[in-house]
């Protein structure tokens, strides 16, 4: 039982469970203020550390796009294949997200539908207090695919 309690707090401390290598959007974390804390089949966790650059004015407030662009970085890294991409998403903002918050922790979980497209559910959270909430829709390129390249 002490094993799985320390499992947990080393989490909510933010130490980097990476089981998987991130095969997909990789040019994005290194562009963003992105960190990536978990990665495993079908699940990721990603923390978005607040920067100036995304207040909306001078209210403290971010941008909301910042938030739905991290989000959407979670929900494809919970994918995690190459040639994935987002072709459906509803997003709620529930709370607005100032830059004293200085971090958002986003948690994805994916799951397969029988068409074979993922349907990702991702959460954001301030300080425990969900914040965003979304359902993503992605599909993998193929052959097939009008948007693959030739």
């Amino acid at each position: 039982m002490e094993m799985e309690t320390e499992t947990l707090e080393e989490r909510e401390e933010g130490e980097h469970l990476l089981d998987e290598t991130l095969r997909t959007h990789m040019q994005i974390q290194q562009n963003h203020s992105y960190e990536l804390l978990t990665l495993a089949n079908g699940h990721a966790r990603v923390k978005l550390l607040t920067k100036l650059s995304e207040r909306i004015d001078e209210s403290a407030y971010i941008y909301e796009a910042s938030l739905f662009s991290c989000a959407n970085f979670c929900a494809v890294a919970s994918v995690n294949e190459k040639d994935s991409h987002l072709i459906s998403a509803k997003i709620d903002f529930l709370d607005p997200v100032k830059i004293e918050d200085e971090e958002v922790i986003f948690e994805a979980h994916a799951t397969t539908t029988s068409s074979g497209k993922k349907h990702v559910d991702v959460v954001g959270t301030v300080k425990g207090i969900v914040v965003f909430e979304s359902s993503f829709v992605t599909i993998k390129l193929d052959k097939r695919s009008l948007l693959k390249e030739g």
